[in-house]
């Protein structure tokens, strides 16, 4: 049941029961076989999407390079957060890595639901605000790598 699923998620832990009813009524689930384009980096975006199954690979396309790949995914993790907050275009690229079940949530529903469940929006985005802060670590980390590699040539 995917409700279950979702109170095993980081970003849904602190839902009640009626709240995770609620995100399930705007969630779309999506199911991939592996190499499928999810989101295509530049395109227009708005849905945040959580593997239910399978991994997904995230990546950038480098110019004169070809596709580079940041990270694969596992079930319980999230991607599309950029878009789905600002609205902008998709800044990465998704694929399925391997036949996956990916739970998506379309921003304009839930941004209307958040605007009705003033304290469910406070403990999603609590939670939301927290995985950012740790992928922000680690990515500043990797920089700190990167300048301390491309300093020793």
């Amino acid at each position: 049941m995917i409700q279950e699923f979702l109170k095993t998620v980081p970003l849904f832990l602190e839902l009640d029961d009626d709240e995770l009813a609620q995100v399930l009524m705007v969630v779309l689930v999506k199911r991939l076989t592996e190499g499928a384009v999810i989101v295509i980096e530049g395109a227009p975006g708005g849905q945040l999407h959580v593997i239910h199954e399978g991994q997904v690979r995230i990546s950038k396309v480098v110019p004169g390079v070809g596709e580079e790949a940041l990270t694969i995914l596992q079930p319980g993790e999230f991607f599309g957060e950029v878009e789905f907050l600002d609205g902008g275009p998709a800044s990465a690229q998704a694929m399925a890595h391997t036949d996956c079940e990916i739970l998506s949530i379309p921003h304009a529903e839930m941004e209307a639901l958040m605007r009705e469940r003033p304290q469910m929006t406070a403990k999603f985005l609590w939670a939301f605000s927290r995985t950012l802060a740790g992928r922000l670590r680690e990515t500043n980390q990797k920089m700190a790598t990167l300048f301390a590699i491309s300093r020793a040539f």
